[in-house]
């Protein structure tokens, strides 16, 4: 296998050098070594803790990652993943969903960050079957035991600021396990501990106390903290995860990376009272239900080939030196 030199900077905290999704994609073909100062590949991010160290490399070829709602700047990178649906042949969208997925069959580590909560076996679920939980491990609940619904969030951005409480008001209390709309400190979830003078949802990303939390529920507002073509992160496909029926805003096109009729979107209805309207109608008939959880989460059951990781891989080895 030809010897391949990368390096990452500039990215989020927990992100493991020798195991992340592009280390693990380039594995495949190449022999990867780690070379912090003079790697052939150099990949960076938003700067989360604004180290700036991209600017310390020159001869390399820039990859620019971004899990964030921002366009690339090609005057500081040579290509870029971002979630933009753009003809762009510098650009390649690779929303931040499809980096939660354990596409390399790696272990889970809470401390990693995307910690690989699932196989793609495991998520994956034939609709023409009676809905059976998919999970690596145990849920607790089935889904007639199941409390009504859950919202987990910290930022007060985007329709989810109205949202979630003209849903407690006008129909049944979500249960809210982020510092936002926080309702749960009464309740002595197992998988909580106390943050900011409340009873918060422990771990960041997909670590698995968040998924533990949404097990406990029907459904889960899954709304992003702002509305953008292409814009898609990990919070829909926690909801996922913890087979619980989405509730999303977010993307408008949403419908293009998984089955429609898997979840509800608000982009789909004309105001807030007709999606409560169609949760309701679900939430109070049985068989609605199941049938929509039921229900596979890629159309057809297919993952989509742009996140494929052979298409991701053959795209990028265009550009690698």
């Amino acid at each position: 296998m030809k010897k391949l030199k990368v390096n990452f900077v500039d990215f989020w905290p927990y992100l493991y050098k020798t195991d992340n999704y592009f280390y693990n994609l380039l594995s495949l073909k190449y022999d990867v070594e780690i070379d912090e100062e003079n790697p052939d590949v150099l990949f960076f991010s938003v700067d989360y803790e604004n180290t700036q160290e991209r600017y310390k490399y020159k001869d390399c070829l820039k990859v620019f990652y971004t899990g964030e709602n921002l366009s690339p700047n090609f005057q500081e990178c040579d290509i870029a993943f971002s979630f933009q649906r753009s003809n762009d042949p510098k650009n390649y969208r690779l929303p931040l969903w499809a980096l939660h997925l354990n596409w390399f069959d790696r272990p889970y580590i809470e401390q990693r960050d995307q910690a690989y909560l699932h196989s793609l076996q495991a998520f994956l679920k034939n609709k023409n079957q009676t809905h059976q939980p998919t999970p690596l491990r145990n849920l607790r609940h089935s889904w007639h035991r199941r409390s009504f619904c859950s919202f987990v969030a910290v930022q007060p951005k985007g329709e989810r600021v109205s949202f979630v409480p003209q849903l407690s008001n006008s129909y049944k209390k979500v249960s809210c396990g982020g510092s936002l709309f926080n309702n749960i400190h009464d309740c002595h979830w197992p998988c909580t501990e106390t943050r900011f003078g409340l009873e918060t949802i422990q771990g960041r990303g997909d670590q698995v106390h968040k998924i533990d939390f949404l097990d406990n529920f029907k459904f889960n507002v899954a709304f992003e903290n702002c509305s953008s073509e292409g814009y898609v992160t990990e919070k829909i496909i926690h909801a996922m995860f913890a087979n619980s029926i989405p509730i999303y805003w977010g993307d408008p096109t949403i419908h293009l990376d998984f089955n429609k009729n898997s979840f509800l979107s608000l982009h789909d209805f004309e105001s807030h009272e007709e999606l409560i309207e169609k949760i309701k109608e679900i939430d109070q008939d049985d068989q609605k239900y199941q049938d929509m959880l039921a229900e596979p989460w890629f159309t057809n059951n297919e993952i989509p080939d742009f996140v494929q990781p052979e298409n991701v891989l053959n795209w990028l080895e265009k550009h690698l030196p």
